[in-house]
């Protein structure tokens, strides 16, 4: 699965700069400023989601290319706010200083307006933009807004120093803050390249566990890894007053329900036999993760 997630990685950060390059302006450093923020590497889980959700309908990485820098624009513009002093404070992302520290606060906020801005720019400028690119459209902006990837982040604002948070309001929040946008990539991806209901509904239940696992496992990393190792400031749950799946369950019970998420998240793709394998190892890759 390595060597996959490596090659599609490179896929995408050819399609990036090709895209980049058409939407170049001589406002700045705005334009240094969004390209900073999206062009900071990263494992690019979520394109290569997109890149997986099309081989699973049997289209090429090709035919997804403005989904998946789409989707990637909305991730990173939401890490580059996530990290503001006003949120969660970070100075490293990827082993690197984060937006603000870099262009400062103001230009952070106006470099992460732009990416989501751009992110649907280019999405509808799709050269096979259809009916199933306008419903995966949809489906993303309703797990990037209020009902998913936002609410998720107003939850974990909520969460600081809050004694009475318990598993059921931590798994809420990891699933629409973290979940939500794997499923725009993987699910979105999906319904642009014409998958059925059912397709479609198995992915979702996938997708929505693959999330939670990634988080989980980023959680137990936090704890128990280093700066170096991750590229970004450790223990940063406890600087910031926040409970993780380590502090409710323990580092044991939270490793024995990532199996859970695991084998739940399988199950449900498995009967699609061999169209489904890739999913699979990447579900098993994730995690058992180290960085």
């Amino acid at each position: 699965m390595r060597e996959i997630l490596a090659e599609y990685k490179k896929t995408f950060e050819r399609q990036l700069q090709n895209i980049l390059a058409e939407y170049v302006c001589d406002i700045q450093p705005i334009f240094e400023a969004l390209s900073y923020g999206v062009g900071n590497g990263g494992k690019r889980i979520r394109p290569a989601l997109c890149y997986l959700g099309a081989d699973f309908c049997g289209k090429d990485t090709e035919y997804i290319k403005d989904l998946a820098v789409g989707i990637e624009m909305i991730h990173s513009y939401s890490l580059v706010h996530d990290d503001l002093p006003c949120m969660d404070d970070d100075k490293l992302r990827r082993g690197k200083p984060t937006a603000h520290v870099v262009y400062g606060e103001g230009m952070a906020v106006l470099a992460g307006d732009a990416l989501l801005t751009m992110a649907f720019e280019v999405m509808l400028g799709d050269k096979y933009f259809d009916q199933n690119m306008l419903k995966a459209m949809r489906y993303i902006a309703n797990m990037s807004g209020v009902k998913g990837m936002i609410g998720g982040q107003c939850l974990d604002l909520a969460n600081e120093s809050k004694e009475n948070f318990g598993i059921e309001e931590l798994t809420k929040l990891n699933r629409l803050k973290t979940s939500c946008l794997i499923r725009g990539a993987l699910v979105g991806s999906a319904i642009r390249c014409g998958a059925d209901d059912k397709e479609i509904e198995a992915l979702e239940v996938y997708a929505q566990n693959l999330g939670e696992i990634f988080q989980i496992v980023d959680d137990i990393l936090d704890r128990t890894s280093t700066e170096q190792a991750l590229g970004k400031e450790v223990n940063q749950d406890v600087a910031n007053d926040k409970k993780s799946v380590v502090d409710i369950l323990g580092l044991n019970k939270a490793k024995e329900y990532i199996k859970e998420l695991e084998n739940d998240a399988i199950a449900k793709i498995s009967d699609y036999g061999k169209k489904s394998q890739k999913l699979i190892d990447l579900c098993k890759f994730l995690s058992n993760r180290t960085n």
